[in-house]
């Protein structure tokens, strides 16, 4: 297991230089089997640290996460507002006032907060893919629409129920749009593969609604 988690960091690492987004920072990657979900990454004083469950070993898709995991580092890096906790703290300051949310509401605050970071971090990843031939697309795009969900929260309280819709649907939305990219990007690779890339014109505009999936919610 280590081995294949060192060698899909390396070649995770080097697509993103390649790809211009050098991470100058220590990494180091752990392994969590019980993790429920994919990975995440935690700053550690002037390093970081990724932590990826031990379903993502094996399952074709680690060099991916990995990507993923370090876009968000290069934003940290560079130390862009979406990943700034100050900023992130002053806005729900200011939204909450003196109002204090129960645990239910801060966590669908916090999923919220998620996921806006997670299309900033994707807006790296798929320039990423987009200079790598990226063999685990395919499954990327199985994987996260198996994350939506197509049935709201029904427990009797409408209130929290409200919440936890709404988080729902923000999440539903960030998945759909994670696939969007991921099948322009495998549409562009297999009109490279039948045309030798002499569709030009083409491949400029699937390039362009790529990278449109993600940098709209940069305005």
């Amino acid at each position: 297991m280590g081995r294949e988690v060192d060698k899909s960091f390396a070649a995770a690492r080097a697509m993103m230089e390649k790809a211009g987004f050098k991470i100058l920072v220590p990494v180091k990657v752990s392994v969590d089997p019980q993790l429920p979900f994919m990975g995440y990454t935690m700053p550690e004083g002037g390093s970081f640290s990724i932590v990826v469950s031990g379903g993502s070993v094996g399952s074709g898709m680690l060099e991916g996460l990995l990507v993923h995991e370090m876009s968000h580092i290069y934003r940290m890096q560079t130390k862009h507002p979406s990943h700034n906790p100050a900023i992130l703290d002053e806005a729900v300051e200011n939204i909450l006032g003196e109002n204090r949310l129960l645990d239910y509401q801060q966590k669908s605050l916090h999923d919220l907060l998620n996921d806006i970071q997670d299309l900033y971090a994707d807006d790296i990843a798929f320039s990423v893919f987009r200079g790598s031939r990226a063999p685990f697309l395919k499954d990327a795009a199985d994987f996260l629409q198996s994350w939506v969900k197509d049935e709201p929260v029904r427990s009797g309280d409408t209130v929290r129920d409200r919440w936890a819709n709404a988080s729902i649907l923000v999440h539903n939305a960030r998945q759909l749009l994670r696939c969007r990219g991921i099948m322009l990007r495998m549409l562009e690779v297999r009109l490279l593969k039948a045309t030798s890339g002499s569709s030009t014109g083409l491949l400029v505009n699937l390039r362009r609604l790529s990278h449109s999936s993600v940098t709209r919610w940069q305005a």
